[in-house]
């Protein structure tokens, strides 16, 4: 069993000139380059609710992965046998590609229900976990225990969907409780937490303020969503660009830089580009009533 779970000698005759190009796509998908690009693509263009749940989700869960990585402490395979070299010397177990990978696109495919989201789901789910095997970036041992993960924090926040009180409750409950889980995180944190915790910190309070704040609709024609997604995504670009200078100029502790680089990131995505897109005539405005139906069915 041990040799199952940690030998990866099965992969090496696999490898491909053909395959390699395959298999480093679908792990770029899990990289947080990707999904920090990916969702405010779709909270833009796409459904703002939905993709508001799914950043949420996918901050809780990355926060628990990166906690438990530095509990368990379990060494990645040999690098001899790495072919991606980005991971640096972080820990294996859990796998973040696999964890997060089911959360984001089976939560879609939960979302939209329909029979060919979970196939297309599925594929690519299958698609990064096995591309983590075939770079040589895990074991068996770290993706199935980063998708068992993935699986139990999906359980939990459908099931938190269900209660009446979260529902119900004003979005500065939900920031609190949020907030709360990231502090119990840091608190607890064996060794020295990572500058992404404060980073997703921030990005949440960012971002449910900017939602509160800004509503829109996606109710246009087809080009005009596909048109705000590419503004969205090149400015998106140029904020990041500026975010880096800004972190080289000014002398901030790195902790708190990446709290207030979370946090202009988030208002950016759910207050700053909305209300461009809109001004734009990209996207439709919204008025209170309407406002207060699409925050009644996103609870």
């Amino acid at each position: 069993m041990n040799e199952l779970l940690h030998s990866l000698d099965w992969v090496l005759p696999l490898r491909s000139e053909t395959l390699t190009p395959v298999m480093r796509f679908f792990t770029l998908l899990g990289y947080e380059k990707f999904i920090l690009f990916f969702l405010p693509l779709g909270y833009w263009a796409w459904h703002r609710s939905v993709f508001l749940r799914l950043l949420v989700l996918v901050a809780v869960t990355a926060l628990l992965n990166a906690w438990l990585k530095d509990y368990w402490q379990d060494p990645r395979p040999d690098l001899a046998l790495r072919m991606d070299h980005e991971v640096g010397d972080s820990f294996g177990l859990p796998s973040g590609h696999a964890q997060i990978a089911v959360v984001i696109w089976f939560w879609l495919a939960f979302e939209l229900r329909r029979a060919w989201a979970w196939v297309v789901s599925g594929v690519v789910v299958a698609g990064i976990i096995f591309s983590r095997l075939y770079l040589g970036a895990h074991d068996v041992e770290d993706v199935l225990g980063g998708s068992l993960l993935g699986i139990a924090t999906l359980l939990a926040f459908a099931q938190v969907q269900h209660w009446n009180w979260w529902r119900e409750a004003h979005g500065l409950w939900h920031l609190a409780l949020i907030l709360l889980v990231f502090l119990a995180g840091w608190l607890t944190w064996p060794g020295v937490a990572p500058s992404y915790v404060p980073l997703l910190a921030g990005l949440m309070v960012g971002v449910l303020f900017g939602y509160r704040r800004m509503e829109f609709s996606v109710d246009v024609a087809v080009w005009r969503r596909l048109l705000a997604a590419a503004v969205g995504a090149l400015s998106f670009i140029l904020l990041q660009k500026a975010l880096k200078l800004a972190g080289t100029a000014w002398a901030l502790d790195p902790q708190l830089w990446q709290g207030l680089r979370g946090l202009l990131m988030g208002l950016f995505v759910a207050a700053v580009m909305p209300w461009t897109l809109v001004r734009l005539g990209l996207l439709k405005p919204v008025d209170k009533p309407e406002a207060e139906a699409l925050a009644g069915s996103a609870a």
